[in-house]
């Protein structure tokens, strides 16, 4: 990823994907690396620990996801700057926690807004950076990651309208792969499992002080174990590198090997 311009949303939680992320773009030698959220209480300080600890230019910039303006801004910042986009990974997302006979249309849009509009945002704009080539970038090219769930693969991984907004992430990464072709840009999403995480903190502390629940779930995954940020962001890093240069349209699941049997209602109820 050496000489790479990179953009992250969802950066700023302090136990999150995106957080990972940055460090293990700025392990692979990223040129510079823009950490973004809606939120950004931990977000600067993120940018400036990735420059201490790494050499690796950071820059943090407040921004949401499903919004295109704020997107855009992110992007037109670094083409301004660097004249060249390479890697942009679509991490935001939130999920939801209601039982689906009590969802609204409001809140179902809401997710929807978040989760999959943000990941096709993601696609069509920085697809259109990534495509243009400059003297330092003579051909187009790049790589789009998208965060989506191993609850888009199948049911039984989580909330009802959490799970469809992440089978369409995936659909939408599957299709932007293909519409791109002959363009050199790369799309795919990684499909995290149970990694622990701000997003996660309702099921670990669910099983809190219950040892036999939590041996039951973690016989649930092949591993028997929790995944960590790192190990999803690892595996981001490694799409985004040239290591990954021959997979496109693919959702790759980082989950310990959970997503051969989810029984997610028999510990946390029907959702």
């Amino acid at each position: 990823m050496e000489g790479y311009v990179c953009i992250i949303t969802g950066a700023n939680s302090l136990t999150g994907i995106g957080r990972a992320a940055a460090y293990s773009f700025a392990k692979k030698n990223a040129k510079v690396i823009y950490v973004t959220d809606i939120k950004d209480d931990n977000l600067y300080s993120l940018a400036e620990d990735v420059k201490t600890t790494t050499g690796v230019d950071c820059i943090g910039m407040k921004a949401d996801a499903s919004c295109d303006e704020d997107i855009l801004a992110v992007i037109n910042a670094a083409m301004d700057k660097y004249g060249r986009l390479d890697v942009f990974f679509a991490n935001a997302g939130v999920a939801g926690r209601h039982p689906f006979v009590n969802q609204t249309k409001e809140a179902y849009m809401e997710m929807m807004s978040v989760n999959a509009w943000s990941a096709f945002a993601a696609c069509k704009y920085a697809s259109i950076a990534m495509q243009k080539t400059s003297e330092e970038k003579p051909v187009s090219g790049g790589a789009i990651i998208c965060t989506a769930s191993v609850g888009g693969v199948r049911s039984g991984g989580g909330p009802m309208s959490y799970s469809a907004s992440k089978a369409a992430v995936i659909n939408t990464v599957q299709t932007a792969a293909w519409r791109l072709h002959g363009t050199n840009i790369r799309v795919n999403a990684v499909c995290p499992g149970l990694i622990k995480t701000e997003m996660t903190d309702v099921v670990f502390a669910a099983i809190e002080g219950r040892p036999e629940l939590e041996k039951s779930l973690m016989r649930t995954i092949a591993l028997e174990r929790y995944g960590r940020p790192e190990e999803v962001s690892e595996t981001v890093a490694f799409l985004a590198s040239s290591a990954g240069s021959y997979i496109t349209g693919q959702d790759i699941k980082v989950d310990g090997g959970i997503s051969a049997a989810m029984p997610y209602s028999v510990f946390f109820g029907e959702s």
